[in-house]
């Protein structure tokens, strides 16, 4: 997996994290079954971007999503 590869998440967090705050919020989106795009890679987390949710960025591990060939 690279930066730029595009993923499908096959997974639906609970929780997101407020920037300001850092405290944890309940999700705004659904990105279970959406497609977006692998932005930065830090050691086993992925920051997926959707553009599709206003460019809505989430991290999360490989687990969570496919890559799409």
């Amino acid at each position: 997996m690279k930066e730029g590869d595009l993923v499908l998440c096959v997974w639906q967090p609970r929780y997101s994290i407020d920037k300001k705050t850092k405290c944890l919020i309940p999700m705004k989106h659904t990105i279970k079954g959406e497609f977006g795009l692998i932005t930065c890679i830090q050691k086993h987390r992925y920051d997926i971007m959707f553009p599709q949710l206003d460019g809505y960025t989430h991290w999360l591990s490989s687990n969570a999503f496919e890559v799409i060939q």
